[in-house]
């Protein structure tokens, strides 16, 4: 089986911008699908895509560091919700005791998600960071702004830390292009550990059932 570092470089052919793209995409399908196993893979891709973007700025070890956490973070995440007994069939999908994470409807989150869009576009013009290239600083805009409006949609914890998670991914790939010392980044992986940690805990403490595919 390869190895984190083993896979980083065989995907080398994914060039900075193609990886910054799918930061957008990542971003955009934890608002916008239900599925709760569906955006935790996106996280887990999010991690590995701000992976890729930062070993073309960084020391390929800080970069490996980044996917490392993002490779221990999901599961944890998903042994959690399993154990809360998320996707273990309660209720039915039209039934009563179906449980919506997001209370705004679909058309909506997809309009907040443009508009998001168009305010990290607004402030990556207004505010470009010279220290970085300028589609890295809307990357870094975009999943701080994302995480915050996934924050402000939903009362679950298990919805809710997806989106700190995606808020402090974006701005670790905003401050590691800046400060890359090795004992800041080992630093911000434990903070993001004990962060996820906290989650599971708030996941299970709650202990929420719905049904299967719920998000």
């Amino acid at each position: 089986m390869p190895s984190l570092y083993e896979v980083i470089d065989q995907l080398g052919f994914i060039t900075r911008e193609l990886a910054i793209v799918g930061l957008f995409l990542t971003g955009g399908i934890i608002v916008l699908v239900r599925d709760w196993r569906v955006s935790l893979l996106a996280l887990l891709g999010q991690y590995l895509l701000a992976g890729l973007v930062l070993s073309r700025l960084v020391l390929p070890e800080v970069a490996l560091i980044k996917v490392l956490i993002g490779a221990l973070i999901c599961p944890m995440l998903y042994l959690a919700a399993r154990q809360a007994g998320w996707g273990a069939g309660q209720g039915s999908a039209s039934g009563s005791t179906q449980r919506e994470v997001f209370p705004a409807g679909p058309a909506f989150r997809l309009l907040a998600v443009m508009l998001m869009g168009l305010l990290a576009m607004a402030l990556s013009q207004s505010y470009p960071l010279p220290v970085i290239p300028p589609d890295v600083g809307l990357a870094s805009y975009w999943l701080m702004l994302n995480g915050l409006l996934i924050l402000m949609l939903t009362e679950y914890p298990l919805k809710a830390g997806q989106g700190l998670l995606t808020a402090i991914v974006g701005f670790e790939l905003l401050y590691t292009s800046i400060e890359r010392s090795l004992a800041m980044v080992w630093l911000l992986a434990v903070v993001n550990l004990l962060l996820t940690l906290a989650i599971a805990y708030l996941i299970v403490a709650r202990d929420v059932g719905p049904s299967e595919g719920s998000p």
